[in-house]
């Protein structure tokens, strides 16, 4: 069911195999992060210049516990306080412009017969003639849209009569991309496999220069930078204001549950208390904690809460897109 779950994911956020000029790296509780805002995002807060499995992975994490958050923020309307209205209100909804298709990509359409992973060799065979009868109807001269819309099973593409976006190399798996930049141009695949499912591909159009570069315009890169830093501002002050609500403020009133928490870890802070003390700092009375004290209570609250976020709200990360990042 998982599996079938992960390609619905994939099938929503527009198409198979994530075929896009800016393809989907994750979704949030069905909302989705492209490529290009997670770019932005680990680029701003990554320090280094290196681009390394590690850091994606650990920037990641934190990444989707930011969206977690903010999406608990909407949720709860906060975007409908006063001061978030009016930074809301100094923006206009700016679409990113389409990329045109330039060279070393390709403009497919395709209909899908899905098979999941753990289908049973029956199963297969009902899916294998299925697509069979498909091809050899097309070979008889049927209309590709046509069946696309009837018989595909990525709805996303099939309303379109299969047409999926220009992507280039490395923007899908391996399996599809073989066969899409092998047609020629108006010819038709014969059915394969991806672990997807069942393919025929028809190929539209191409544009082929041999090094498969990436070619985004300075003012689509700037407009997306553009967009990114309104909507930063916007979720920064979401999260500033769950956080304070959810952690800050409960954990400040809470002194039933810091002093648990405190006796609970009492050893840890002996050297704090030594700090302060060879400080000549007054040490906190009883009933009172220090800072450092009621920071990890926050952060022990914090990570609970984050932990119900994650059972709340479905997450769906594509790690491999997060191989390909573009940063600069």
């Amino acid at each position: 069911m998982k599996f079938y779950a992960l390609i619905a994911a994939m099938l929503l956020s527009g198409s198979i195999a994530f075929a896009h000029t800016d393809p989907i790296v994750m979704i949030i509780d069905g909302q989705s992060v492209k490529k290009s805002e997670f770019e932005y995002f680990y680029q701003k807060n990554h320090l280094g210049n290196t681009v390394d499995s590690k850091s994606v992975k650990v920037f990641t994490d934190g990444f989707v516990d930011y969206k977690l958050k903010v999406q608990a923020a909407k949720d709860a309307h906060l975007d409908t306080l006063p001061n978030i209205r009016r930074v809301l209100k100094r923006y206009d909804d700016v679409e990113p412009c389409e990329l045109m298709p330039d060279k070393g990509s390709v403009h497919v359409a395709h209909i899908l017969l899905r098979l999941g992973q753990k289908a049973s060799y029956r199963e297969q065979e009902v899916v294998e003639r299925r697509i069979d009868s498909i091809y050899q109807a097309l070979c008889k001269g049927a209309d590709f849209a046509d069946l696309a819309k009837k018989c595909s099973d990525d709805k996303g593409s099939a309303v379109n009569g299969g047409t999926l976006a220009w992507f280039t190399k490395g923007q899908t798996v391996q399996a599809f991309e073989k066969v899409a930049f092998s047609l020629r141009k108006g010819e038709i695949s014969r059915p394969f496999m991806s672990e997807f499912g069942y393919h025929i591909v028809k190929l539209l159009d191409k544009h082929d220069d041999g090094n498969q570069k990436k070619y985004v315009a300075d003012a689509k890169v700037e407009n997306w930078r553009g967009t990114y830093q309104q909507q930063e501002e916007v979720e920064n002050l979401l999260l500033n204001e769950i956080c304070q609500r959810n952690i800050w403020d409960k954990a400040a009133a809470d002194k039933k549950g810091l002093a648990a928490f405190y006796a609970k870890n009492k050893k840890k802070y002996k050297w704090e208390m030594k700090r302060l003390k060879k400080m000549k700092v007054n040490l906190p009375r009883n009933g009172e904690y220090s800072d450092v004290v009621l920071a990890d209570y926050q952060d022990s609250l914090e990570k609970q809460w984050v932990a119900q976020l994650k059972k709340k709200y479905k997450v769906v990360v594509f790690h491999s897109m997060l191989t390909t990042l573009n940063i600069h």
